[in-house]
């Protein structure tokens, strides 16, 4: 492969993260990478805030059809690669992208349930290879566009290939990460992976489940809001922190956690709409791994990916909540010696998610390009 030059499209942060593993091993067999990112990826580039590799040729640039053209044009290239997006100016990026090489191998890594179909409806599916994390994530894609059935490859998520390494200190990490906040494990640590919008949702249906269920005295919270947080939604919780002035607020440095999946070995529940820190717990085989169905979250998931309820719940990986009696319900489940069904059942299920997270879907990915480019 040494001297195969590939081209990389990439919007959304997260859908960069699940491109660089696959591309760190294109370049160590040689292969020229240029990169052209745009949207989140784009800005926190700009910003020094993005993990790249020096060997890369990185451009940041909008979302014009100029830029792109100039960027893609000669087609010199042996494979053209994009990250899936949700956000507009991510996804249009990589289906224009696509549309421009369609004389050249193209391929896509998903990063999340859903995340390529708003590119895929632009393109109206027409791709060599969509890598994708599970079953799950295939039977979704080829719903929509079962013409893909012979495209779609089931590689695991390059993204979640590092969780192997912290399951195995998993112990340890969560020590580290107990003594920063001063708590022990008589207390119950929530975290809360903020949405678009809808984070104060949340955060008062967590706050009358922790009332309801009694356990005010020994409660942690953690706070993170979304990166692309809309501006109401990061004033609406600011202002929520002013107003109840709740005690049990807590959160550690960046140091010692950058983000919120840095957490997770910490918190014994995590609650979000959707977002993928939710799904890294379910790798991690965590319990308390709650999905909130509040308005604003419901909004934004039907808007997103067209659906009523996240694919973790449906396939039984998570628990769902939409009021603090039904936080509650889940806070007394997961309490020491309290065994129940669902709890298995629920564990179970998570194995399942979890199946193809062995630490090689870098290795898959890799394979899929190579494949291509021969």
């Amino acid at each position: 492969m040494a001297g195969k030059r590939i081209r990389v499209v990439a919007g959304d942060a997260g859908g960069w993260d699940a491109l660089l593993p696959p591309l760190c091993l294109a370049l160590d067999a040689g292969c020229t990478v240029e990169v052209y990112l745009t949207a989140s990826s784009g800005k926190k580039f700009t910003d020094g805030q993005l993990q790249v590799d020096p060997r890369m040729t990185v451009q940041a640039r909008g979302t014009e059809m100029s830029d792109l053209i100039h960027f893609l044009k000669p087609a010199t290239h042996h494979l053209i690669v994009v990250g899936a997006s949700q956000s507009r100016e991510g996804y249009q990026a990589a289906a224009t992208a696509l549309v421009l090489s369609d004389s050249i191998p193209r391929l896509c890594v998903e990063d999340m349930y859903g995340s390529s179909l708003p590119m895929l409806n632009l393109v109206y599916g027409e791709i060599e290879c969509l890598c994708v994390t599970d079953e799950l994530a295939r039977t979704m894609v080829l719903q929509k566009f079962p013409k893909l059935k012979d495209n779609v490859e089931v590689t695991g998520g390059p993204q979640y290939d590092k969780t192997i390494a912290v399951k195995r200190r998993w112990q340890e990490r969560r020590c580290e990460l107990r003594e920063a906040l001063n708590t022990d494990e008589n207390h119950s640590v929530f975290l809360v992976a903020g949405g678009l919008n809808g984070t104060v949702e949340t955060l008062e249906l967590l706050d009358a489940g922790i009332e309801q269920s009694g356990v005010t005295a020994f409660a942690k919270v953690i706070v993170r809001v979304h990166a692309r947080a809309s501006i109401p939604d990061k004033k609406e919780t600011e202002q929520y922190f002013k107003a109840t002035k709740r005690t049990w607020f807590t959160d550690v440095d960046k140091s010692v956690a950058e983000n919120s999946t840095d957490l997770l070995p910490g918190v014994d529940f995590v609650l979000s709409g959707y977002s993928t820190t939710n799904h890294f717990g379910i790798l991690y085989g965590m319990p308390g791994v709650v999905y909130v169905g509040t308005p604003a979250f419901k909004r934004d998931l039907k808007a997103e990916k067209g659906l009523e309820r996240p694919p973790e719940v449906e396939a039984g990986a998570g628990w769902y909540v939409q009021n603090g009696a039904d936080m509650a319900d889940v806070i007394m489940a997961l309490q020491p010696d309290v065994p129940l069904p669902k709890v298995r059942k629920l564990m179970d299920a998570q194995k399942r998610i979890a199946s193809y997270n062995d630490g090689n879907a870098a290795e898959r990915v890799w394979e899929q390009m190579q494949r291509l480019m021969a």
